[in-house]
């Protein structure tokens, strides 16, 4: 939970590369719509752009975390260490507009606990209408 915690707190601050330091170099982040960014170099550079020219601050409250280990796989996921996470995700773009909603990330660790594999389910549209000018 603490790599989770210090994760968020690290991108609230602008500070990608202190957030990537959890990811192993052959992370793969997805979203529940499809799209995808693989590598630790890609994904610290999607960050990187998204806060410094498309994100003007971002915050998250009323946070849950639940660490799970899966023994035996039920679908998609991979065995192994888990953690689980919804906040609510406050985001003020460089259009001027707001964006609020809850999210729900899922987090996989792999042998050397960093992050290998992150899951994120969130509403696109809310987002869409926030970078509307």
């Amino acid at each position: 939970m603490e790599i989770g915690k210090k994760g968020i707190a690290a991108l609230s601050a602008g500070n990608v590369d202190g957030w990537m330091e959890s990811y192993a170099d052959n992370a793969v982040y997805s979203w529940n719509y499809g799209d995808s960014v693989a590598g630790k170099a890609a994904i610290t550079a999607y960050w990187k752009k998204r806060r410094t020219e498309v994100i003007d601050s971002i915050s998250f409250s009323n946070e849950i975390w639940v660490p799970l280990k899966v023994n035996k796989p039920q679908g998609v996921e991979g065995p192994g260490v888990w953690l689980l996470s919804w906040y609510q995700v406050n985001v003020k773009y460089k259009t001027g507009k707001t964006m609020r909603q809850w999210i729900h990330t899922d987090m996989h660790f792999d042998a050397n606990d960093k992050i290998d594999r992150v899951i994120q389910y969130l509403d696109r549209s809310l987002i869409s209408a926030a970078l509307t000018k």
